[in-house]
């Protein structure tokens, strides 16, 4: 067994020290948390997730993607790792790792040259562009549907060579697992042809045949992805130019992809979209013209390998030139995760035309790649830490303002955090989220009063449903109960299932000791949301203060189960036992021990 493992060592060396050096290169996240784009509505926050919902995973779309396959990925997941952040980096890793296992045998058989296979497989697995997909615990879906892409070329690849329909519908499988995974599979046709050009040698209609059946899902998975996109709004009609417009910009973000690959620093997660000027669009229809000129020339020239390549290269990256605008950006590092293949085997086929030792030259990129990729990593430590790298690249933008002030609130440096957002609403006046973000941290520091004109900033701009609950906390903050009632009504008109328009009813009925309104509105809390540890806490007051002190300790115990550092619970649970004659000192005791005056008198008054 061990010398056959040697065996396979020594015959894929470069391979073998390419997957070690990755190891190491991304170790560090499994030390690192997750971050707040994403990553908390896809897994950490995500109930469905956590609750492994099978049922909701199949049916439901997640931050504008119907992903089912991923989402299972991540909630198995969640039952080996629960909320421990690195075992979530792990599984990214661990496809990443694959999936260059996989560009490495794609290589070898594609080309019949060690070379070119190594360098593949290196440049994947290593180039810090790849940082931002293995990094970002909520782009699994890029890491997972690329293993299924790669397995699904490897299978059709069989077929043309054996022409068994075993490989064929393995081929199909994988890519209706991989269209499951994330979206932007629905390209995998476009492969297969590429794939047909590099092998045969030439371009025919044929080609076509035996795509159908992949053709036809494709299109169904796109009409999927785009209702979804749109249902959750990610569809952004800020960015809808001209066409004429969109098609230089796709020119000027392919030549960036370009420029990016090949020189990858100051790279960022946020790429913002260019001023409109002529210089643009000069830019971007000439670097059109170039590969329209260098695809007519490979086919005159019959220089197919090459022409298939830059085929694959525009396949994988047609979805993302933002011809359908979506998102912030025009182009993203993670987008070229699979294009980034294409265009390490251009760089293997270029080099592999040189006399060049070809073990050397591997490893001159493995460590050159290394050492870019490694300090990558450190702008991925944290969340905050991400966005200051990219404000930093990328001044005044919105979206990295407003994030480095939820992040900064989250992290209680709110000075911070309201330096951030101020600049958030003065780059972006128009968006309305700048304005709730700032209206929760008025909130979180107890100036109802400012949070309430945040508010109603948000809501000139946007009937937003959380800008009126968060009015209504902060009109119950103030005691002014109509208000915060009818605010959340209002929201409980259009949303009856809003949790948090709901808690702040209870708040205000238990307040005015409207006691059975109070417990039916923390009752519905409960009924939507199970693991939220104050709504049990909130009931118990009710509990004791309608004198059913045994519910109201059963009510407590829930909480303290959910959250144990809830020390006002002990207070109260304390409390509930006093007027059941048991003893409370312990409950006093824990309460006390972390400065709550109430608990501290209590102690004093009972247990002295």
């Amino acid at each position: 067994m061990l010398s056959k493992v040697q065996k396979i060592i020594s015959q894929n060396l470069v391979l073998t020290v390419a997957v070690i050096v990755t190891i190491i290169v991304y170790s560090k996240f499994l030390f690192f948390g997750h971050i707040s784009w994403d990553d908390p509505e896809m897994v950490f926050k995500n109930k469905f997730v956590k609750g492994f919902d099978l049922k909701a995973l199949f049916s439901d779309h997640f931050v504008g993607n119907y992903i089912p396959i991923t989402m299972l990925v991540h909630a198995i997941g969640w039952l080996l790792f629960e909320n421990n952040d690195g075992g979530h980096h792990l599984i990214n890793l661990l496809f990443h790792l694959v999936n260059g296992i996989l560009v490495y045998q794609l290589g070898k058989r594609f080309f019949k040259n060690d070379l070119i296979a190594n360098l593949g497989a290196v440049i994947f697995l290593l180039h810090p562009m790849q940082v931002e997909s293995v990094g970002w615990i909520a782009e699994l879906k890029n890491v997972l549907s690329t293993t299924f892409y790669l397995a699904g070329l490897l299978c059709y690849l069989n077929f043309t060579e054996d022409s068994k329909i075993k490989d064929y519908v393995f081929c199909l499988l994988f890519f209706v697992l991989g269209s499951l995974s994330k979206s932007s599979v629905v390209v995998f046709p476009l492969a297969l042809i590429c794939i047909d050009i590099l092998i045969q040698k030439k371009i025919s209609l044929k080609f076509i045949i035996n795509k159908i059946p992949f053709i036809l899902l494709a299109v169904l998975f796109g009409i999927i992805n785009i209702k979804t996109q749109t249902a959750d709004q990610f569809i952004n009609h800020s960015h809808e130019f001209p066409f004429y417009q969109r098609i230089g910009f796709a020119g000027f973000a392919l030549l960036k992809y370009l420029l990016l690959f090949l020189v990858p620093i100051n790279l960022s997660v946020i790429y913002p979209y260019p001023e409109i000027s002529n210089s643009v669009f000069v830019v971007g229809f000439s670097g059109l013209l170039i590969i329209a000129a260098l695809i007519f020339l490979f086919i005159k020239q019959k220089k197919y390998a090459t022409l298939a390549i830059l085929l694959f290269i525009l396949a994988n990256l047609i979805l993302v030139l933002q011809f359908l605008p979506f998102g912030e950006v025009l182009y993203a590092d993670r987008y070229m995760y699979v294009p980034l293949i294409g265009f390490a085997w251009l760089i293997g086929l270029l080099i592999s035309k040189l006399k060049i030792q070809p073990t050397i030259i591997s490893l001159i990129f493995i460590v050159l790649f290394s050492v870019f990729s490694f300090a990558r990593v450190n702008d991925w430590k944290s969340a905050l830490n991400l966005y200051e790298d990219i404000n930093k690249k990328y001044p005044n933008q919105f979206i990295v303002l407003n994030s480095a002030g939820v992040e900064s609130m989250v992290m209680n440096e709110d000075n911070k955090a309201l330096d951030y957002l101020n600049k958030a609403v003065s780059v972006a006046p128009r968006n309305y989220k700048g304005f709730y973000n700032r209206g929760l941290l008025y909130l979180k520091n107890n100036k109802p009063e400012d949070a309430i004109k945040s508010f109603n900033q948000v809501i000139e701009l946007y009937e937003y449903s959380k800008a009126y609950v968060g009015r209504a906390n902060a009109y119950y903050a103030l005691g002014d109960f109509p208000k915060a009632i009818n605010d959340a009504n209002y929201v409980l008109k259009t949303e009856p299932n809003n949790t948090r328009a709901h808690f702040v009813l209870g708040n205000c009925y238990n307040d005015l000791n409207r006691l059975d309104d109070a417990l039916n509105e923390y009752n519905k809390c409960i009924e939507l949301e199970n693991a939220e540890a104050e709504f049990y806490f909130k009931r118990a007051i009710v509990y004791g203060k309608k004198q059913d002190f045994k519910t109201c300790i059963t009510e407590i115990d829930m909480c303290l189960q959910l959250n144990p550092n809830y020390f006002e619970a002990y207070y109260w649970r304390g409390v509930a036992k006093v007027n059941l004659k048991q003893g409370a000192c312990e409950d006093f005791k824990i309460a006390a021990q972390k400065n709550y005056q109430p608990a501290i008198d209590a102690f004093n008054k009972y247990c002295r």
